[in-house]
């Protein structure tokens, strides 16, 4: 016997960045909203926690007792062993953990008016006519729109055929207990370590009495992984330091404005619609801007009173198109370059990328939020360059 379905106008599947920004923001807007998370907050999630200075903006929630650091200089450095630092008079990042962060937003939607249901993942989502059903072992529920921002690896891209074929690169983090030496060393600088072959890099975070460490590489490249991260550990002089936690994940890439991230009343937003850029591999800026729009275009039919009479979909995806898209080729042209250039010479790539003081403070203005991938690429013979390669 069919249960009957709980009636919502928008439902949310995932409680991450993207899924609570966009349930506290049509909460907000009046939408009687229900949010489904598979597990209960605080729960660990394998993110290094650095916020590039200009995410702060689509954080609609109070975080300054979350920051557990602030990072004012980047430290590149390559296996051979050489490496320099760059720094900037105002930092350019903030170190957070993401449990308290992800917990904080869930809260901040649920204060704002959003059903919030915890411990209840999703069993099985189909599209019925124009409504969304979701159905879980607690409950069956259907809404006129439907938000995913379940991640890489949720049911939401699936059950809506949104999830062929998409690029990811695989990522391996640990929070380590470091030594009070190498806790100096670290404050307030992050590394990233290059040439990675073909390509991929290792980082390191500072935090309160401890240092997120991790390793990207490309599809296939989490096979050898933990290797990998083994031997950076070890040129960190962090090997045998004590693991608090380990944990991989993949990450997704949307390599094409082509691509859909919206079909019929299903929404995609953050890991789940490969919004994660490939300079850096950070989503959660995305994941919290791709909320604000989903949110934005669900809100828009709802105020319709007749969702048919909008296409929030298209709307939606010209959205994703217009803001977030051109940043996310911007970012791929700036990797493809900065490989290229370790790939034809690594020495002499480090040497002469250290002595170019104006990618150093260009990498500064995005990450402050004063300027954009795209705009910096569109600067001198960069945007040309990068066509070519």
């Amino acid at each position: 016997m069919e249960r009957s379905s709980q009636r919502w106008d928008a439902i949310v599947v995932g409680g991450g960045p993207a899924g609570s920004n966009a349930a506290q923001r049509l909460a907000d807007g009046g939408a009687r909203t229900l949010l489904l998370e598979k597990q209960r907050h605080p729960r660990y999630k394998p993110c290094g926690g650095g916020l590039p200075l200009h995410t702060l903006a689509e954080i609609a929630a109070p975080i300054d007792d979350l920051i557990e650091s602030r990072v004012n200089t980047i430290e590149v450095s390559h296996p051979n062993g050489r490496r320099f630092r760059k720094c900037h008079a105002q930092p350019f990042a903030v170190l957070v953990m993401r449990d308290r962060l992800d917990e904080r937003l869930l809260d901040a939607a649920r204060t704002a008016g959003a059903t919030v249901h915890e411990d209840e993942a999703v069993r099985r989502l189909s599209i019925e006519g124009a409504c969304a059903v979701v159905e879980t072992a607690q409950g069956r529920y259907e809404a006129p729109l439907l938000i995913g921002a379940d991640g890489a690896t949720g049911p939401t891209a699936r059950a809506a055929g949104l999830d062929a074929d998409v690029p990811r690169s695989a990522a391996w983090e640990l929070e380590i207990e470091a030594p009070p030496a190498l806790l100096d060393y670290w404050a307030g600088v992050a590394n990233i370590d290059v040439a990675y072959r073909p390509w991929g890099y290792g980082w390191v975070f500072p935090k309160a009495g401890r240092l997120s460490v991790g390793v990207v590489l490309p599809p296939g490249g989490g096979r050898h992984i933990r290797a990998v991260t083994d031997t950076y550990l070890k040129r960190l002089g962090l090997a045998g330091a004590p693991v608090q936690i380990a944990q991989g994940h993949p990450i997704r890439y949307r390599r094409s404005a082509r691509r859909p991230v919206a079909r019929g009343p299903v929404l995609l937003t953050g890991d789940a619609a490969g919004l994660a850029d490939e300079f850096t591999a950070e989503g959660i800026h995305y994941a919290l801007q791709s909320g604000r729009l989903a949110a934005t275009a669900a809100l828009d039919a709802l105020g319709a009173h007749d969702p048919s009479a909008h296409d929030p979909a298209a709307r939606y995806l010209a959205a994703i198109n217009g803001e977030i898209q051109p940043e996310l080729d911007a970012a791929r042209a700036i990797s493809r370059l900065c490989y290229w250039c370790l790939s034809t010479g690594a020495g002499l790539a480090m040497r002469v990328s250290q002595r170019i003081d104006y990618f150093w403070r260009a990498f500064f203005r995005v990450m402050r939020g004063e300027s954009t991938y795209a705009r910096e690429l569109s600067r001198g013979g960069l945007s040309l360059i990068t066509r070519v390669l």
